[in-house]
């Protein structure tokens, strides 16, 4: 009767570490799993102030008049002071200044146009 007891006992040890190790596997997962998200929306923050940077840098250079959209496929959030240009995605930023040309940013979306002023550059939501 004391075997079936003992080995009852060591059953459930050897269950309760188990447990234990499966919750520190599904713990380091979520961290995992937070820092892969933070990752891909700097990635899309990086991106979108590239694209919008070399859309910039073309109608600057183009002169007065010219225009470009650009399509992003995920929400941003633009700032603009100056010549830089600063795109956030899910509290993630990116930051790009212009060659030549001052900027000013005007509203938030996935699609901008990108426009030529009377030599200042203007970024708006075409959404």
């Amino acid at each position: 009767m004391l075997m079936k007891g003992q080995v009852t006992v060591e059953y459930l040890l050897l269950f309760s570490v188990g447990l234990v190790l499966i919750s520190f596997a599904i713990s380091a997962l979520v961290v995992i799993r937070g820092a892969e998200t933070q990752l891909t929306s700097l990635e899309k923050a990086e991106i979108a102030v590239s694209s919008l940077k070399s859309a910039g840098d073309e109608v600057c250079a183009l002169g007065d008049g010219n225009s470009r959209v650009v399509e992003l496929g995920w929400e941003v959030e633009l700032e603009c002071s100056g010549d830089v240009i600063k795109a956030s995605v899910e509290e993630q930023s990116g930051v790009a200044g212009l060659e030549h040309c001052d900027v000013s940013c005007y509203g938030d979306g996935d699609r901008f146009s990108v426009s030529n002023v009377y030599g200042r550059v203007e970024i708006k939501s075409a959404s």
